[in-house]
């Protein structure tokens, strides 16, 4: 990524979630925020393929695709893999929208096993914007200082316990609180 695109991410989350009227602290609905910019959200089993392609990507082999983001008319449109937990299909989804909020180029970005066919430094982009939409920092500082356990941080912010693990290590919450702390202490 970029230099300063960290910084760049997180005030356009906390922009994009007031423009919803949700604050760093609330869960963020992705299929309201997609309304809200007009994209077009389907469900992959809605869609007219055969018996055959809907057992294998939604029954039989599920983790192959998660979502794309496609040409729609004049825009673009979603699909998700509605075989998912919903807590999967939020983190597909927020992660096809942070492409959109980004401005990458999107040929046709397939998500399966959480990566999907963009550049490399998009996916990552991508990833870390879809992270802050869905739990900003300054939700995970405060919940790291409250040494909220990952699965209320899960529950709180309707992402995977894997997701809510990764979120509070990765923004660096709980290691600059735990640091702060014994600095503090010592």
């Amino acid at each position: 990524m970029k230099r300063g695109f960290k910084t760049e991410a997180k005030a356009l989350a906390l922009e994009v979630r007031s423009e919803i009227g949700l604050t760093a602290h609330q869960a963020l609905d992705p299929h309201v925020l997609a309304r809200e910019y007009g994209i077009p959200v389907y469900h992959f089993s809605e869609l007219s393929v055969t018996p055959e392609t809907l057992r294998r990507y939604g029954v039989d082999s599920p983790q192959i695709f998660s979502g794309a983001l496609v040409d729609h008319g004049r825009g673009v449109a979603i699909v998700e893999n509605d075989f998912h937990t919903l807590p999967r299909r939020r983190s597909t989804l927020s992660h096809e929208l942070a492409h959109v909020l980004l401005e990458h180029s999107h040929e046709l970005s397939l998500t399966y096993d959480r990566k999907c066919g963009a550049a490399a430094e998009q996916e990552d982009e991508a990833d870390w914007l879809a992270a802050e939409l869905l739990i900003p920092s300054d939700a995970a500082f405060r919940m790291a200082w409250a040494d909220t356990p990952d699965q209320v941080v899960a529950q709180r912010f309707v992402v995977s316990l894997v997701y809510a693990q990764w979120r509070m290590n990765h923004s660096g919450a709980r290691k600059i609180v735990s640091a702060t702390r014994r600095k503090r202490a010592g």
